[in-house]
């Protein structure tokens, strides 16, 4: 079977410290076949990942963790932006009409990013919606969310959607915390596996939550401060001497 992370940020997100290309690294180095990356609202870190995976023996799915008012959604084969703020089911229309695939993110958690049991069972009622909506989250190794993740699967044993698990990486070293296997190898096979709930998720990551965060605040100060020192720099008058 084959390996997928379908829920990796890069610098493309306002709170993801890795680069495309330090992304792409990672996931070579976890030894993944597949990865999808979903910055928050942005599909520009993916296509831009699509472009050079090739040289990391990577294939990438391009997609995005799009913010509805209802919570975070996973849209996965979209080549542009979806809009953030609308509602869940009209989100999920607008993914059917763009030929992609949803993934419900950390469903059920205590915290407002989450898309609450209640609202994932209205959207799989509309008839529009649910020919989007084929996955969800049972296993989310963000520190955030992993300590909720048995929430999520009580949550989804109830559903007909498939079962994920991902890192939800915000630093290099997160990529493939979360694996989910499929029969084959490409990323048609990996569709075809999720529309199928043919998906066996599995978690490979566990490091304290804690420790996790902490790492990630380090490496996102120093993101931070090189922005802002990189901004100085460029407004600093240039002199010309004779």
């Amino acid at each position: 079977m084959s390996k997928a992370d379908l829920h990796i940020h890069t610098t493309y997100s306002i709170d993801g410290t890795a680069s495309v290309r330090e992304t792409l690294e990672s996931a070579a180095r976890a030894k993944l076949d597949v990865i999808a990356i979903t910055d928050h609202d942005e599909v520009r870190g993916a296509l831009e990942a699509r472009a050079i995976s090739t040289e990391y023996g990577i294939q990438v799915i391009a997609g995005a963790e799009v913010s509805t008012n209802e919570g975070h959604l996973i849209v996965l084969f979209i080549e542009r932006n979806i809009p953030k703020g609308m509602s869940l089911i009209d989100t999920l229309i607008t993914v059917r009409e763009m030929g992609g695939i949803a993934i419900v993110a950390h469903p059920d958690h205590p915290v407002p990013s989450s898309i609450s049991l209640q609202s994932i069972l209205k959207a799989l009622a509309h008839p529009q919606a649910r020919e989007a909506l084929h996955g969800i989250e049972v296993c989310n190794m963000n520190p955030t969310h992993s300590p909720f993740n048995q929430r999520s699967q009580k949550a989804a044993d109830s559903l007909p959607l498939a079962h994920i698990a991902s890192s939800d990486a915000h630093i290099a070293s997160m990529i493939g915390a979360g694996i989910t296997h499929f029969e084959g190898s490409s990323v048609r096979d990996l569709r075809r596996a999720i529309q199928r709930r043919a998906t066996q998720p599995e978690q490979v990551n566990h490091e304290k939550p804690l420790r996790i965060f902490f790492q990630w605040l380090r490496l996102y100060l120093r993101r931070k401060a090189n922005n802002i020192f990189a901004k100085r720099k460029i407004a600093q008058p240039i002199s010309i001497l004779d």
